[in-house]
C-alpha cells in the first residue's frame, strides 16, 4: 500500500468519524429539550425589563424607560435613546459571571461595595459596582445577597459620557437630497 492510498484512508476515517460525531449531536439535541438552561446574572430576561437607572457618584443618574417597544431617555435629557448602547447592556446584565461569593462572608467596604460606586437598577432589581479586582480585571458586582467578579465592560459602559446614550438624530430626506447634489 503506497503513501497516497494510506492518507485517502485516513481522510475517509476521519470524514466518517465527523459525519457520525454531528449525527450524535443533531441526534441529542432533539428540538433542544435536552439543553441545560443556565440562569441570567439577574434571573430576568432582558424582554422583561421596563424601567433602568443608573445612579454615578461623580456623573449624575441616568434613566430610561421602555415605550412601545423602543427605549427613551428621560434624564438628565429627554429623548429616543441609543438602541446600540441600550441592546450592549441588557445583553452584559444577563451574562454569567465566572466567580460568585456570599456577600454576608465578605468585607464590602473594602470591595468598595458599601457604598457601591455606581448602582444600575433593571425595573426593582439593583446590582452594586464596586472596585476591579487586580490581577484579571474583573470588577466586583452585588445583586442580592451575592457578590459575582463579571468583566469590566458594564462599568465602562455606564460611566460613559450621558450624551451618547441619547439616539444620534435623523437626517430628514430634504438634507439628504441636498448633499446629494
Amino acid at each position: 500500500m503506497n503513501a497516497l492510498t494510506r492518507r485517502w484512508r485516513v481522510n475517509l476515517g476521519l470524514l466518517i468519524l465527523a459525519g457520525g460525531l454531528a449525527a450524535l449531536a443533531l441526534l441529542e439535541l432533539d428540538d433542544g429539550e435536552h439543553l441545560p438552561v443556565v440562569p441570567s446574572f439577574l434571573g430576568a430576561s432582558p424582554v422583561q425589563i421596563e424601567h433602568i437607572e443608573v445612579l454615578r457618584l461623580d456623573q449624575g443618574m441616568l434613566a430610561f424607560v421602555r415605550r412601545d417597544g423602543h427605549w427613551w431617555m428621560t434624564a438628565p435629557s429627554s429623548g429616543p435613546a441609543n438602541p446600540v448602547l441600550l441592546n450592549q447592556l441588557l445583553q452584559e446584565v444577563t451574562a454569567r459571571c465566572p466567580r460568585q461569593y456570599p456577600a454576608a462572608q465578605l468585607d464590602l467596604k473594602a470591595l468598595s461595595l458599601d457604598p457601591p460606586r455606581l448602582r444600575l437598577r433593571l425595573n426593582e432589581q439593583e446590582i452594586r459596582f464596586g472596585a476591579a479586582a487586580p490581577m484579571d480585571s474583573l470588577r466586583y458586582l452585588q445583586a442580592g445577597d451575592i457578590v459575582h467578579l463579571c468583566p469590566n465592560r458594564l462599568y465602562r459602559l455606564l460611566t460613559s459620557a450621558a450624551a451618547s446614550f441619547l439616539a444620534p438624530p435623523l437626517k430628514s430626506a430634504e438634507s439628504l437630497t441636498s448633499q446629494a447634489e
